[in-house]
């Protein structure tokens, strides 16, 4: 992403740090999920997590495999601190650094990758993807959730009905389940994608607002036009008329294997 852009989102996520785990419930859902996903029998020595937010999953992972050497890191050094003061009981090593950038650099080799609802902000996946498949030791598993191009799909049939020209909302530019497919299967061994419709009831227009802002997930878009409140009128209209103020998250939760020998 533009140094722009990255750096707005950047200063979402950090501004919402203290709220996010409060108001983060799809986020958390996954994570869960997200966990479920690893195979029983599965053992890792070296662990990388990228995007590690608050720390949620970072727990889960630490709880699961507590004899190995976990590094978690995230962009935002606000949500770093936040992970560390709830991990503080685990050995975790973590870096507040840029995923892409880390990926692009890393020399070591690691048997479980994993990112929860992060890598979707993403500016180059591909080239993403190609860097956790060199990172991976071999029978090493890549484990990752990623929102779609459908989440809030209610809120932008909302924004097109105010504006005369309805402004794309980041959501747009996440990639679809075709496309994270595609990626996995060139880059890695046993692909495996599952999708899943998380919905979420807000009480009015300013409770989904907030819940927006208390999760720093309002991305980047610079040329969103003003809600003044005539339009903020006419968005609560466009959701009492329209089933009230239920949305849709869509979330992808990719499994896939390295492409080196499978782990015994």
């Amino acid at each position: 992403m533009t140094e722009e852009r990255k750096k707005a989102i950047c200063r979402r996520f950090s501004k919402a740090a203290a709220t996010y785990d409060e108001y983060a419930l799809v986020q958390k859902e996954s994570a869960a999920r997200l966990a479920t996903c690893l195979p029983e029998q599965f053992s890792a020595a070296r662990i990388l997590e990228i995007g590690c937010g608050t720390g949620n999953f970072t727990a889960q992972l630490a709880a699961r495999f507590p004899q190995a050497s976990l590094t978690a890191l995230d962009f935002s050094e606000a949500m770093v601190e936040q992970a560390a003061k709830k991990c503080r009981e685990y050995g975790v090593s973590f870096l507040s650094e840029d995923g892409e950038q880390y990926l692009a650099e890393n020399k070591q080799q690691f048997d479980l990758i994993a990112s929860n609802a992060t890598m979707q902000w993403f500016d180059d996946l591909p080239t993403a993807f190609s860097h956790v498949a060199r990172s991976l030791a071999p029978g090493g598993i890549f484990l990752a959730s990623l929102f779609g191009p459908s989440s809030l799909h209610e809120l932008a049939a909302a924004l097109a009905g105010v504006f005369a020209e309805s402004p794309r909302l980041p959501a747009a530019q996440f990639p679809d389940r075709e496309k994270i497919l595609e990626l996995a299967q060139a880059r890695f061994h046993r692909v495996e994608i599952d999708e899943t419709v998380y919905r979420r009831m807000y009480l009015s227009l300013q409770d989904l607002f907030r819940h927006i802002s208390k999760t720093g997930t309002g991305g980047y878009h610079p040329s969103m036009p003003r809600l003044t409140r005539g339009r903020l009128k006419r968005l609560e209209e466009w959701f009492r008329n329209h089933g009230d103020f239920e949305l849709s998250y869509q979330v992808f939760f990719l499994t896939a294997a390295s492409p080196g020998e499978d782990k015994k």
